[in-house]
């Protein structure tokens, strides 16, 4: 999920911005973002160099690491990150390293040019593109907030001509988006973009509080490995049955093959008090503008709510 800045043009070489430095980037499971970096050098006849370094840890988890999917680099000097109609491309040689971390696995990769240097001269953007998941496994969602260059770890900026120089980058919080959101008490809304290595399906399946199983509803079907970018509302296929069986508690999106058999466990949802409470906020703002048609829509929805309260955890 490329993020655009606008820097303040620099007069000397050397650092402008980052979109990352001390910012929140928020990504859905198994979704693209860009770490972007742009630099200057401004010194003719001598070459330049840069080094963005980038640090993390995975808590030895796949699902809570990330990957890196390519890197570029390239002029910019009219400051839109973009290559350009006549793109003047840079080296990004790219190195990945490991080894024992606080939580886990510590990974720093690095983007760099080498050899002798570059001879251009200008405002460039070195670009690294990740993904918010590792070995075919989608990050795992619940508001987890995870930190790249956290303070100590050894993210860096460098970069020079004739002088080398260096800038530490704030941690970075990349917010990690869960598919599923509550719609209403009687359907969920999924925003699922996610690379999916096996099976056929991915089904929807309802249970109520106490993991009894109620219906599932078929959400995606296609030939893996592929990319699935889809978002849709899904309706509880037992809605008008009312509580307890026709009522989104718990939902489950779930990987099968074509004859139904579970391969993987994509996402998990329940609905709590807070959901619940919020749904009733929104009732309430749409009540006003509702036709007498939706409002008993909204009245039989309401009085679900009141019922399902207690037990919601």
């Amino acid at each position: 999920m490329p993020i655009v800045f606008i820097a303040t043009p620099t007069s000397a070489a050397g650092f402008v911005d980052t979109n990352y430095s001390g910012r929140v980037i928020e990504v859905v499971q198994g979704g693209t973002f860009v770490l972007r970096t742009e630099l200057v050098w401004d010194e003719p006849s001598v070459n330049g160099y840069y080094m963005v370094t980038i640090v993390w840890e995975d808590n030895n988890r796949a699902d809570e690491n990330f990957t890196v999917l390519y890197t570029r680099a390239f002029i910019d000097n009219d400051n839109d990150n973009l290559p350009g109609a006549s793109p003047i491309w840079l080296e990004n040689t790219t190195v990945l390293v490991s080894g024992a971390g606080a939580n886990g696995t510590r990974w720093a990769f690095k983007v760099k040019n080498t050899g002798v240097g570059d001879p251009n001269d200008g405002y460039f953007d070195v670009e690294i593109y990740m993904l918010a998941g590792s070995q075919g496994v989608p990050h795992r969602a619940p508001w987890d907030n995870h930190c790249i260059n956290k303070s100590g770890w050894g993210g860096s900026i460098d970069y020079g001509e004739s002088t080398p120089l260096t800038t530490t980058p704030a941690v970075t919080t990349i917010r990690v988006l869960p598919f599923f959101k509550l719609e209403n008490l009687f359907k969920v809304s999924l925003d699922v973009n996610l690379w999916l290595e096996n099976g056929s399906r991915l089904v929807v399946k309802f249970y109520r509080y106490d993991n009894t199983y109620q219906a599932e509803s078929l959400f995606w079907e296609g030939t893996t490995p592929a990319q699935v970018v889809k978002a849709e509302n899904v309706p509880h296929p037992r809605s008008s049955e009312g509580y307890p069986w026709g009522t989104v508690q718990k939902a489950a999106l779930v990987a099968t093959d074509n004859l139904g058999n579970e391969i993987q466990i994509v996402d998990n949802f329940t609905a709590y008090r807070n959901h619940l409470w919020n749904r009733l906020t929104g009732i309430r703002a749409e009540w006003p503008y509702a036709t007498p048609l939706e409002r008993d829509a909204l009245w039989m929805e309401l009085s679900g709510i009141r019922i399902q309260w207690p037990y919601a955890p």
